[in-house]
C-alpha cells in the first residue's frame, strides 16, 4: 500500500514537470494562473497548440484542396480559441455553383454528340427492310458504336482518375491528420482513448489504400469495360456484371458499418477508462496538503485547454476530408446525372444496345462516386465520434 501511494505521488510530480517547464516554475505559474484565468488559459493553450505537430497537416490540405476554396487548420484553430467557433468557407455556396455550372458546360458537347450518336444508330436499325440493307445497316450501327464508345470511354478514365485521386489525397491527408489528432486527444482525454483512435483510424486508413483503392476502383474499371462490351455479346456476361456491382455496393456499405460499430465501441469504453485513472491520480494529489488545490487548478485549466484545442483540431480535420472530396464527388455526381439523362433521352430514338451503354456508363459513374463517398464518409464518421466521446470527461 504504502508503495502504491508512493508510485501515485510520484505520478503527480511528474504531471507537474510535463504541464510546466521546471516544479518551482510551475508552482509560481498556477498560483498566478489562479489569480488570473485568462493569463493562465493562454500559457496552456501555447504549451499545448505548440506540441500539436500541424505544420505537415497544413501543407498537405493546402497543396491538395482546391484553389477556389480558403480554409486553414491553422486559422481554424486559432478562431475557436479566440472565441469565434463560426466557420466561413469563403463563399462555398456561390463557388459550387460556378463548378457544377462549369461541368454542364464541359459535358454539354457531348451530350450532343453522343444523342445524334444515338438517333444514328436508330435510323440505321428501322429503316432496313431486306437482308442486304439490314446488314448495312448493322455494319453502320457497329460503326456508330465504336464512335460513341471511343468518347464515353476518354470520360470515364477522366472520372476513374478524378475518382482516385480523391482517394490518394484524404487517405495522405489522414495519415498526416491523424498523429497530430491523437496527440489533441492525450491532452484533453488520456492515453487509452488516444490510443484506440490512433488504431481505429490505422485501420481505416488501410481499408481505404488496400481495398477502396487497390480492389474496389479496379472492380469498377473491369464493370464499366463488361458493361460496355455486353450489349456486343447479347448480354452474355450481364449477371456478371451485376455481381460486380453488388460487390463494390455492399462491400462498401459493410466497411463503413464495420468501422462505425467498432469506433462505436471503442468511444464508449476508453474515454471512460481515462477519467477513471484520472480520478484517482486528481483524488491523491487533492489530498496533499498545499499542493492539491495548485494541482487542481492548473488540471482544470490545462484539460478544459486540451479539450478545447482537441475540438477544433477534430472539427477542422472534419472540414478538411469535406473539402478535400467535395469536388471529386460535385465531378463525378454531374457525369452521372449527364450520362443517365443521356440513356433517358436516347431512349425512344436509340438502338437499346446504345441506350444499355449510357445506362451503363451512369451506373459505373455512380459506383465511383460511391467509393469516394463511403471513405469520406468513415473517415468523418471516424473523427466525429472520436470529438463527441471524449468532450466529456470525469
Amino acid at each position: 500500500m504504502a508503495g502504491y501511494r508512493r508510485h501515485l505521488l510520484f505520478s503527480v510530480f511528474l504531471l507537474l514537470l510535463l504541464f510546466y517547464p521546471s516544479a518551482a516554475a510551475a508552482a509560481g505559474t498556477a498560483r498566478a494562473e489562479a489569480e488570473d484565468g485568462a493569463a493562465g488559459g493562454s500559457g496552456a493553450y501555447d504549451a499545448i497548440y505548440d506540441s500539436i505537430p500541424l505544420d505537415e497537416v497544413e501543407a498537405i490540405l493546402q497543396e491538395m484542396k482546391d484553389e477556389g476554396i480558403e480554409f486553414s487548420i491553422r486559422d481554424y484553430v486559432h478562431q475557436v480559441m479566440s472565441g469565434n467557433g463560426e466557420l466561413s468557407l469563403g463563399g462555398i455556396q456561390a463557388y459550387i455553383r460556378q463548378y457544377i455550372q462549369e461541368q454542364m458546360e464541359k459535358n454539354k458537347s457531348t451530350f450532343i454528340r453522343l444523342i445524334l450518336y444515338g438517333i444514328l444508330s436508330g435510323v440505321f436499325l428501322n429503316f432496313s427492310t431486306s437482308m442486304y440493307e439490314k446488314q448495312m445497316g448493322e455494319t453502320g450501327f457497329h460503326i456508330i458504336y465504336f464512335l460513341a464508345v471511343t468518347i464515353i470511354a476518354g470520360g470515364f478514365l477522366s472520372a476513374f482518375h478524378v475518382a482516385g485521386k480523391a482517394l490518394e489525397n484524404v487517405v495522405d491527408f489522414m495519415r498526416a491528420l491523424v498523429p497530430s489528432f491523437s496527440v489533441a486527444v492525450t491532452w484533453s482525454t488520456g492515453s487509452a482513448a488516444s490510443l484506440a483512435f490512433y488504431q481505429t483510424a490505422l485501420y481505416a486508413i488501410g481499408i481505404a489504400d488496400n481495398i477502396m483503392i487497390r480492389i474496389f476502383l479496379p472492380v469498377v474499371q473491369a464493370y464499366f469495360l463488361i458493361s460496355v462490351l455486353n450489349p456486343l455479346s447479347n448480354w452474355r456476361f450481364a449477371k456478371f456484371a451485376a455481381l460486380m456491382s453488388s460487390f463494390v455496393r455492399i462491400g462498401t456499405k459493410t466497411l463503413l458499418a464495420v468501422m462505425i460499430g467498432r469506433q462505436g465501441i471503442q468511444g464508449l469504453i476508453m474515454p471512460a477508462l481515462d477519467g477513471v485513472k484520472r480520478s484517482s491520480l486528481f483524488r491523491a494529489a487533492n489530498s496533499i496538503p498545499g499542493v492539491g488545490n495548485v494541482f487542481g487548478g492548473v488540471t482544470d485549466t490545462v484539460i478544459g485547454t486540451g479539450i478545447l484545442i482537441k475540438s477544433a483540431v477534430g472539427v477542422a480535420g472534419l472540414v478538411a476530408v469535406c473539402v478535400l472530396c467535395l469536388m471529386p464527388m460535385l465531378r463525378l455526381g454531374v457525369f452521372t446525372v449527364v450520362y443517365k439523362g443521356l440513356a433517358a433521352f436516347a431512349q425512344p430514338v436509340a438502338d437499346k444496345r446504345l441506350v444499355s451503354v449510357y445506362q451503363s456508363v451512369a451506373s459505373s459513374g455512380k459506383l465511383l462516386l460511391q467509393l469516394v463517398f463511403m471513405t469520406a464518409v468513415m473517415f468523418f464518421v471516424t473523427l466525429a465520434i472520436v470529438i463527441a466521446a471524449t468532450n466529456f470527461v470525469l
